[in-house]
């Protein structure tokens, strides 16, 4: 495989053909930097995707004979016995039209520097970014949830203070979203053009698949695939992983790790049909999904035990039979007041 080839086959750069961004700029240009003899490979997988034709000009009769004399005076010429040996005219001719093809492919080369630089730039004449794909963008308040299809018909299921980023009509090679938040996704089929979403920084691609990614953590971003297949690859890593169904992907972004188990179904992607679940959970870690689950402020009058690990699975209900519950368990009292609670210990 030549390595034009491998980069036809890496989608993160296929992305950045087709959708340059200011991230991937520097990211490639940094790439080129440390790997000078690869841009040449560059520019050829760029030359195939975007389908770029350059018409050669082939140079004039005076200017191929000039070409030719000079070169002739700059290089030495073989000897025997002691004389310079007589170039034929078919010789002559040979070698005009070797040195003429390394001209030719110099050419090229400077053309195409032209054109990567440009597209590198991404400016136009009044220094402004071009982009030409329109990207929209679908986000949802906290104790909101969210359903919906994208252009390819892949159906997208929003949780609680979610966004998602997609362009207006998939035209490139992979169908790329960007997702902050947690998502499931049940992937339309089209194995010409794998689906794709990014999610700080790890992207995972998918053809006809549902999954799962959870990013409501900072530090960590979660992949459970609950059918098909998926590939994840964080952007700075050389390491991809497979996932299979009924395993989960945990990346840690400080340290570049991933960790892969099996998981349950409904803790994972329960929240699509309603269910609020809580397995050992700390009490920041309730307060925390109550939050975001319905969308209120909580405050805290007192401390909770310092051991508190609370397990309990709610379907459809509202926040107020919630908190009788939980407060049946763990000993406290609360106050409701619109998008206001008071928990009292």
């Amino acid at each position: 495989m030549s390595k034009a080839s491998e980069l036809l086959e890496d989608l993160e750069f296929v992305r950045w053909v087709k959708f340059p961004n200011r991230e991937l700029d520097n990211y490639w240009k940094s790439w080129m930097e440390a790997n000078p003899e690869r841009i040449k490979d560059v520019m050829l997988a760029r030359e195939i995707i975007l389908g770029l034709q350059f018409p050669s000009r082939l140079p004039s009769k005076e200017l191929r004979q000039e070409v030719f004399t000079n070169l002739l005076k700059e290089n030495d010429i073989p000897e025997i016995g002691g004389h310079q040996e007589l170039i034929s005219s078919h010789n002559q001719s040979w070698y005009a039209n070797r040195l003429l093809g390394k001209i030719a492919a110099v050419l090229v080369v400077v053309a195409l520097l032209a054109v990567l630089f440009l597209s590198l730039r991404g400016e136009d004449s009044n220094g402004q970014h071009q982009d030409k794909t329109k990207w929209l963008t679908k986000s949802i308040n906290k104790g909101e949830k969210l359903s919906f299809r994208l252009p390819d018909q892949t159906i997208v299921w929003l949780n609680s203070g979610s966004s998602l980023r997609y362009p207006e009509s998939f035209d490139s090679t992979v169908r790329l979203v960007e997702l902050e938040g947690e998502g499931f996704f049940e992937v339309s089929e089209n194995t010409r053009q794998p689906f794709q979403v990014l999610t700080n920084g790890l992207l995972t691609t998918a053809l006809g698949t549902s999954f799962n990614i959870n990013h409501a953590s900072r530090e960590t971003v979660k992949i459970a695939l609950v059918s098909g297949k998926v590939a994840v690859q964080h952007q700075k890593d050389s390491i991809s992983y497979l996932l299979k169904p009924g395993l989960a992907l945990a990346y840690q972004n400080a340290k570049h790790q991933a960790e892969i188990n099996v998981f349950d179904l409904d803790t994972e992607v329960g929240w699509k049909s309603g269910k609020l679940i809580f397995n050992n959970a700390s009490f920041r870690q309730v307060t925390k999904k109550l939050q975001k689950w319905y969308g209120v402020d909580i405050d805290v009058v007192g401390a909770p035990k310092s051991d508190w690990e609370f397990n309990g699975k709610f379907e459809n209900q509202t926040l107020e039979n919630v908190l009788i519950s939980m407060s049946n368990i763990e000993n406290f009292s609360y106050q409701l007041s619109n998008k206001h609670v008071v928990l009292k210990f």
